[in-house]
């Protein structure tokens, strides 16, 4: 079983290896609460750059909020509590995201970088920043999951 820091360090690994944030978030979290990884991987690709490229919400944090609605989402319509214990955990992930970074959108933390030209991704990437926003996503996700997503899907692996 992977450790917390583990994983962080996992996601970030991934970033390196070429990865989106989004990508690197959603799946190795989804592989660590025992979720189909590469369909997480597949979904959270148009994430990427704030959403397609466009600057808008850092993809770490679409990712991480899907894992969170994911993990201790609704089941059903009728589930409303657990419908509003995941949009509260996920307001709580965005501040205080937003609180360490200073920001929630990706074209603010990239700096405004052109994150549809594969130029200016390349020279982000360089600059080590999406490994940064991964690595504090991931930290700031485990402090929020842990005790949360226990029990909560058959087939979860304890954190």
């Amino acid at each position: 079983m992977m450790r917390s820091q583990n994983v962080v360090e996992e996601a970030v690994d991934s970033v390196r290896d070429g990865c989106s944030c989004s990508q690197a978030i959603a799946s190795v979290f989804g592989r660590y609460y025992g979720l189909d990884e590469k369909l997480f991987f597949q979904i959270s690709s148009g994430l990427a750059g704030g959403m397609a490229g466009a600057g808008e919400t850092c993809g770490v944090l679409s990712a991480g909020i899907v894992i969170i609605g994911a993990i201790v989402g609704p089941r059903s319509v009728a589930d409303v509590d657990r419908r509003k214990h995941a949009v509260m955990m996920s307001v709580d992930y965005m501040e205080r995201f937003s609180s360490m970074t200073g920001s929630t959108l990706c074209a603010e933390l990239s700096a405004g970088t052109d994150l549809r030209s594969d130029d200016s991704v390349k020279a982000l990437r360089k600059s080590g920043k999406p490994e940064e926003m991964v690595r504090s996503g991931a930290q700031l996700l485990f402090e929020l999951l842990p005790k949360e997503g226990r029990g909560l899907k058959k087939g979860l692996r304890e954190p």
